[in-house]
C-alpha cells in the first residue's frame, strides 16, 4: 500500500500538526507501508505528487487547514484517489464552531439536556453598537476565542464586556469571526475518540481531563509535556452518565458526516447538561494526545491506530457516487 502522508497546516498549531503526521508516517512504515510525507503548505508540490506518483490513499494529520477542514480531501477526491479524514462537508462543519453549535442545539430537543456553550458570534461587519449589543446579553466570566482556529489558540478570559469586546475586536482582523461564550462552571471536562471501520464506529473509553487549577485548557496543557499527566481513565463519571454521553457522541459523529478518526469535546456541568465544545475531524497524535491514551485504553496500539485511520480512506461516503473514487482495500 502506498500512502501520501500530508502533514501540518496554516494555523499556529502547525508544529503539533508536523509532529503527529511524523509520527503517523512512522507507525505506517512499520506496518509495511510505502509512505511520502509532504507538507499541507506546499500546495503545488501536492498536486504534483498526486497526479505523477498516484498514491494509493492520501492520509491527512494536521489541526486546521487545509487537512482538518477538509480542502485536502477535496484535492484527493477530484483526482480519483481515496483520502481519509473529513470531507469538505463534514470538515467545515467542525472547524466552525457557530455552525457545529446551531447543529447541536437543532437536534437535541431540550429535555435531552445537551446544548451548546452561551454566547455570541462577532463578525467584522457589525458595528461598535451592535457588538456591544450581543456581548451584553452574555453572562461574565467571558470566554474570547476564534471562531475557526483550534480552541487552544488565543484563548482569553475576562470579566467585564468591555475587556471582551476591545479583545475581540483586535482578533476579528486576524480571525474574521470570533466567539464570546460565557465561561461554563463544569464538574468536569471530558473528551471522547471516535475511530471508524469499515462495519460502522468504534467508541473508545472517555477520558476526563484533570484540569486542576486551570479554568481551560490550554496548549501546554493539552499538547505539553503534563497533557498526558492530566487525563483520567476510566473517566471519574456513573455508568448512565456514560452510557448518555457515548449516546450523544455518536449521534453528532453520524449528524456531521464524520469518517475516520475524530474527537469531541464536552463539559458535564453540575445541572446534568452537557455542552459540547468541539468537535474535532483530526485530533492530535502526539505522545500526549488524548486520542493516543483513549486507543490504549481499548487495547488498541498506536501503530494500530494509525493504520486503521489510514484505511478509513476506503469506507465509502454517505454522499452521491460521483467522484469515480477508487474505493478498493487490499
Amino acid at each position: 500500500m502506498k500512502a501520501l502522508v500530508v502533514i501540518g497546516s496554516r494555523t499556529e498549531e502547525d508544529p503539533y500538526g508536523v509532529i503527529s503526521g511524523h509520527r503517523v508516517n512512522e507507525s505506517l512504515l512499520k506496518r509495511g507501508w510505502k509512505t511520502h510525507v509532504i507538507h499541507s503548505r506546499e500546495g503545488m508540490e501536492l498536486v504534483e505528487y498526486l497526479l505523477s506518483d498516484r498514491p494509493d490513499l492520501v492520509v491527512p494529520v494536521g489541526f486546521g487547514p487545509p487537512c482538518e477542514d477538509g480542502h485536502v480531501f477535496a484535492l484527493a477526491r477530484v483526482l480519483g484517489v481515496p483520502c481519509a479524514g473529513p470531507t469538505p462537508r463534514s470538515g467545515s462543519m467542525m472547524q466552525d464552531k457557530a455552525a457545529l453549535a446551531n447543529v447541536v442545539d437543532r437536534i437535541f430537543p431540550v429535555e435531552a439536556a445537551v446544548r451548546a456553550p452561551r454566547g455570541c458570534v462577532l463578525t467584522r461587519q457589525l458595528s461598535d453598537a451592535e457588538k456591544e449589543r450581543r456581548v451584553g446579553q452574555v453572562a461574565p466570566p467571558l470566554l474570547v476565542k476564534p471562531n475557526f482556529s483550534g480552541s487552544s489558540e488565543g484563548l482569553e478570559i475576562f470579566d467585564t464586556h468591555h475587556e471582551a469586546i476591545a479583545a475581540a475586536t483586535s482578533m476579528l482582523d486576524r480571525e474574521g469571526r470570533v466567539l464570546v461564550q460565557h465561561l461554563e462552571q463544569a464538574v468536569a471536562e471530558i473528551s471522547c475518540t471516535v475511530i471508524d471501520y469499515l462495519d460502522g464506529p468504534m467508541f473508545l473509553p472517555i477520558v476526563e481531563l484533570r484540569r486542576d487549577d486551570a479554568l481551560v485548557m490550554g496548549k501546554e496543557q493539552k499538547f505539553g509535556k503534563e497533557g498526558r499527566d492530566r487525563h483520567v481513565i476510566p473517566a471519574r463519571i456513573d455508568a448512565e452518565t456514560s452510557a448518555r454521553i457515548k449516546k450523544v457522541v455518536l449521534r453528532l459523529h453520524e449528524e456531521v458526516g464524520c469518517v475516520g478518526l475524530t474527537r469531541t469535546d464536552l463539559l458535564l456541568l453540575g445541572n446534568g447538561e452537557l455542552c459540547v465544545l468541539e468537535m474535532n475531524g483530526i485530533p492530535g497524535l502526539l505522545e500526549s494526545s488524548i486520542a493516543c491514551d483513549a486507543a490504549l485504553a481499548a487495547g488498541i496500539s498506536f501503530d494500530e491506530l494509525c493504520e486503521s485511520y489510514a484505511n478509513s480512506a476506503f469506507i465509502v461516503r454517505d454522499e452521491p457516487d460521483i467522484w469515480e473514487v477508487r474505493y478498493a482495500s487490499n
